[in-house]
């Protein structure tokens, strides 16, 4: 069965290959991608166009790719020397801070309809009309499903906005099976205008990480195990439970450390006010967003990593640590169980004795920890970038063979 399916999978790569190198009608020519909204320091959708686009360009190199983009997402593009094959383009008005959502919306079709083929909005909004083929990335539905009271005018924009963009759109990809059902349940997009194209890790920076000693004592992380977990610190990563999560550990470990790095949010105060309520406030570390020399020393000496949220589109984080060899814990929710796969501790996200149960099996039992480790290395290795990039190419071909011609 499996060489049946390497088979099926390497004629159709082949005949993507022969598309794109002879220009037939499966691609069209002029490819536009909406990334108005990237700036620095967003996490997993920065990581999306950072590493998809670039080998967009190296497998379609026939195709005129346009990056529809802000000042500041340009000027952080242009330091990217893989970006150097692509064209960034700051539309007049519509990529100005405070008129990006309306000029997404309205300008940019108008404006994607006279210059390309195609127009790919990577993070959930589009224009509501244009002439171009309309390709939409929904990365989640966490805004319906978990909403963070944080982002309240935001949320309220996207309910308005989104539904309309989906339904509207000629395909719509998304990042697992599970975020598909939800854009099904929840956006009444149908199955058969859905791609699944699922992301991997981002891409690896040659940084040489700070050592274990100077980065324990300048981030005031002890001696003893830390659990590290990389996320935005929202409502729906569930870091309220996993922070009540460390009291057994740190009975068990008391110079255990949960470290938390990332971008300040007003979340961020009520995690740090419980942790002190449950007696663990030198347990837990809220580093800013660190640099990567600093993160990759946080991954060399963590002990095991863990990702506890209630709803993910897909879990870029997971395999992060997968290929750093860390050992996972991660929540049975929603994408995460098709991105670990048999290569992590699951826990259920809503359970707090459940999760320090996990933290616990893994800091304690350092057979079951290597073993993940090395089921995590093998996992982390069948997602790449290359199968992203030609999975897009295939969803445009499909949009472009019903639309576009």
């Amino acid at each position: 069965m499996s060489t049946r399916r390497d088979s099926a999978r390497g004629r159709r790569v082949g005949r993507l290959a022969y598309a794109c190198a002879h220009m037939s009608p499966a691609l069209p020519r002029r490819i536009g991608i909406n990334a108005l909204f990237l700036e620095p320091r967003m996490g997993g959708l920065e990581t999306y166009v950072r590493a998809l686009l670039p080998e967009l360009a190296r497998i379609a190199p026939d195709v005129r790719f346009t990056v529809y983009c802000s000042p500041g997402g340009r000027a952080y593009l242009q330091r990217d020397a893989a970006f150097a094959a692509l064209e960034l383009d700051v539309p007049p008005l519509i990529g100005r801070r405070g008129l990006k959502a309306v000029g997404e919306l309205t300008l940019l079709g108008a404006l994607a309809g006279r210059r390309v083929d195609l127009l790919h909005s990577v993070a959930l909004t589009a224009p509501l009309r244009t002439r171009a083929v309309n390709v939409v990335t929904l990365a989640d539905v966490t805004w319906i499903i978990s909403p963070d009271p944080g982002e309240i005018w935001t949320t309220r924009l996207w309910r308005v906005v989104v539904p309309p963009v989906a339904r509207g759109a000629d395909r719509v990809i998304v990042l697992s099976e599970a975020g598909a059902e939800h854009v099904r349940e929840h956006l009444g997009v149908s199955r058969d205008r859905i791609d699944v194209i699922p992301l991997a890790a981002g891409v690896a920076e040659a940084v040489r990480p700070t050592p274990e000693a100077e980065l324990r004592r300048r981030l005031e992380l002890g001696e003893g195990p830390v659990v590290l977990t990389v996320s935005a610190k929202k409502v729906h990563k569930n870091l309220e439970r996993l922070v009540r999560a460390m009291v057994p550990v740190v009975r068990r470990w008391p110079e255990a450390r949960l470290m938390m790095p990332g971008n300040p949010t007003s979340h961020e105060g009520q995690l740090r006010a419980l942790a002190a309520e449950l007696g663990i406030a030198t347990n837990v570390v809220f580093p800013d967003y660190i640099s990567a020399a600093d993160l990759e020393g946080a991954y060399a000496l963590a002990s095991c990593f863990v990702f506890a949220s209630i709803n993910e589109g897909f879990g870029i984080p997971i395999l992060e640590a997968m290929r750093r060899g860390v050992p996972v814990a991660c929540s049975r929710a929603s994408a995460l169980p098709e991105v670990a796969g048999g290569a992590a501790r699951y826990f259920d996200p809503t359970d707090v004795t459940d999760i320090g149960d996990a933290l616990i099996s893994l800091l304690g039992d350092r057979e079951l920890a290597a073993r993940l480790s090395a089921l995590g290395s093998a996992r982390e290795a069948e997602f790449t970038w290359r199968q992203t990039a030609e999975r897009t190419l295939e969803s445009y071909a499909r949009a472009w063979s019903v639309r576009g011609q």
